[in-house]
């Protein structure tokens, strides 16, 4: 199978082309909304194995010299449609960035209304043990035949850890990633038994036969309640085989359905800044997992995010490190050497922050939160290759993870201390605010468009294009200050203008706009011949929206929403939104 269809297919829909050299013009189409990388894979990729300290060393090491002397063009991801939306894939699935969940269906994420892990099933049997990360863990086969990882939380932050795991997993399926059914549990540690011949990696890579004082070793520090009974996060196994972690970067060489370079897709890019928003700083390719699953006749690699039990706080033994953990790499090239030329007398963010008054959440806040300047533990990337438009589109998903279905998520992770779930919903509420902040203020902010009848007007033919405006809506930007200019042009190069128009929101609706079209006293098909085709380039238009965020004479943004305008009997089609990194203001702007 060769990967130039999937690759044609997804680029075609969002390239444009045209029938003048330096022109382009979307498709007359619908957007594409499934990649073709589900397609049958006739021969079982091979495992793939990363190793902590190797993909540590390549990323702050070996790909900072190898790069020092590469020159990287800057590129938008490619993997978007002509919506400029990422589109369903084995990598990542539309959910609330396209659709409306309810808190309830948030809460449930990846898990549905599956049950939840139940000592009343029967014994939960210890197969393995989980050889690497931060907290301690068990591979259980439970009695409603499901298999789970047990993590737990360890003495440092009782209650964290496993309340992370639950809460990151939840946010990112509703972000559209492909996660585990993650839960809370509680249970007796009687409960716990051991299959004859489990085994478990020792420090030298041995298997090693799993005793029950290794298994009562690990309980102990699990966070015991009042009653007895202990907790621990429960990840269900996914379906399919698991064939090691995922890529930052490059293809997977026995996969034909992987024709995008992993850096150049936007929902990896833009997973920083989810990661930035719970300071999922662990965020490195071992915490990820391609799965072989079977999908009717069909058999693929399916991509998962998995492990965010670093988040929401997590501290490391040696205090100096955890407060730079989001601000800094570990071992960070440019921070070294600004110190050094400084003489250290550089202010740093993390010399300012202090433990917060819940110390299990270390120094999670959002009073020292800068979004842009947010870093994982160590160089990634895909990270390194987010763009605006990257990020402005998983801010327009993260505007719709709204209070109700944080504090629905928040609630699942069953904290024993109310004010625990209580401080957890203002900070995450905070930190998304800075987010939108930081992308909506400076970005276009304008959402949600769509082409309507408007029965109301003299002719019941005519259509209104219709949009929301996020900043305004999010409390971003003023109504005060707000305001629109646009243009409609046509004709065979597109700069025959047919219309301008300037408003300001309506303030019962400030964040809902609607305009009447054509926006000027001509259509583009009455610039083209009589009986032209649907696709004929003069019935092509472009509208554009300038978007002011203060009173000034230049926009802070800009966006072109294209059309075919298919007559006044079947009016316009939106074929295509695109948001240019620079604005090219019109002569008489």
């Amino acid at each position: 199978m060769s990967r130039v269809p999937t690759l044609a297919l997804l680029v075609g829909s969002v390239l444009l082309s045209g029938c003048v050299a330096d022109l382009r013009r979307f498709a007359l189409a619908d957007p594409l909304w499934e990649d073709t990388d589900r397609q049958h894979v006739p021969k079982e990729p091979a495992q793939y194995y990363s190793g902590l300290l190797a993909d540590g060393a390549d990323q702050m090491f070996f790909r900072p010299i190898a790069d020092f002397w590469a020159f990287h063009r800057p590129g938008e991801s490619v993997n978007v449609n002509a919506l400029d939306e990422v589109v369903n894939s084995a990598w990542f699935q539309n959910r609330i960035g396209l659709f409306r969940l309810s808190p309830e269906e948030v809460a449930r994420a990846a898990c549905g209304n599956t049950p939840t892990l139940s000592m009343d099933t029967g014994p939960w049997v210890v197969t393995a043990a989980k050889p690497n990360g931060a907290n301690p863990g068990f591979f259980i086969k439970a009695g409603d035949g499901h298999s789970y990882l047990l993590k737990f939380d360890g003495p440092l932050q009782p209650g964290r850890a496993t309340s992370a795991d639950v809460i990151g997993s939840k946010l990112y399926w509703a972000a559209g990633y492909h996660t585990p059914c993650n839960e809370i549990v509680h249970f007796d540690p009687k409960h716990i038994t051991i299959a004859e011949g489990a085994t478990a990696e020792d420090a030298f890579g041995e298997d090693q036969p799993i005793r029950r004082e290794d298994v009562d070793r690990v309980l102990a520090m699990a966070l015991r309640r009042k009653d007895g009974l202990l907790r621990a996060s429960a990840s269900r196994f996914v379906p399919g085989r698991p064939i090691g972690p995922f890529r930052y970067e490059g293809l997977r060489s026995d996969d034909p359905n992987d024709a995008i370079p992993h850096e150049d897709r936007r929902e990896l890019r833009a997973a920083r800044v989810f990661g930035a928003w719970i300071n999922h700083f662990d965020s490195r390719e071992q915490n990820t997992m391609d799965v072989w699953v079977k999908d009717g006749e069909r058999e693929y690699i399916r991509h998962y995010y998995l492990d965010w039990g670093d988040s929401l706080g997590g501290r490391w033994p040696l205090d100096g490190i955890s407060r730079r953990l989001g601000h800094s790499y570990y071992l960070d090239w440019g921070h070294v050497l600004g110190d050094l030329l400084t003489l250290g007398f550089w202010p740093r963010p993390w010399n300012e922050v202090t433990l917060n008054q819940f110390e299990i959440f270390g120094y999670f806040d959002a009073e020292n939160f800068e979004p842009r300047a947010w870093k994982g533990g160590y160089p990634n990337p895909a990270f390194e290759r987010l763009t605006d438009r990257d990020a402005l589109w998983a801010a327009r998903i993260l505007s719709n993870i709204d209070e109700a279905r944080i504090r629905a998520v928040v609630k699942t992770a069953e904290f024993t201390d109310p004010r625990h779930e209580a401080f957890m919903v203002e900070v995450l509420l905070a930190r998304r605010q800075k987010i939108l902040e930081a992308y909506l203020r400076s970005e276009n902010s304008l959402s949600n468009f769509r082409v309507v009848r408007r029965g109301h007007t003299a002719d019941p033919r005519a259509q209104s294009v219709c949009f929301e405006d996020l900043a305004l809506l999010h409390g971003v930007t003023s109504l005060d200050t707000v305001f629109y200019k646009m243009r409609f042009r046509a004709g065979a190069r597109l700069d025959q203008e047919l219309g301008w128009l300037q408003f300001t929101p309506d303030p019962e609706h400030p964040h809902r706009s609607c305009i009447l079209l054509p926006l000027g006293y001509r259509r583009p098909s009455e610039l083209a011949k009589p009986g032209a085709p649907d696709d004929d380039p003069l019935r092509y238009g472009v509208l554009d929206i300038f978007v002011h965020q203060e009173a000034k004479v230049t926009p802070t943004s800009h966006v072109e929403l294209h059309f075919y305008d298919l007559g006044p009997d079947r009016g316009f089609r939106l074929v295509g939104i695109d948001r240019p990194p620079h604005t090219v203001l019109p002569d008489l702007y």
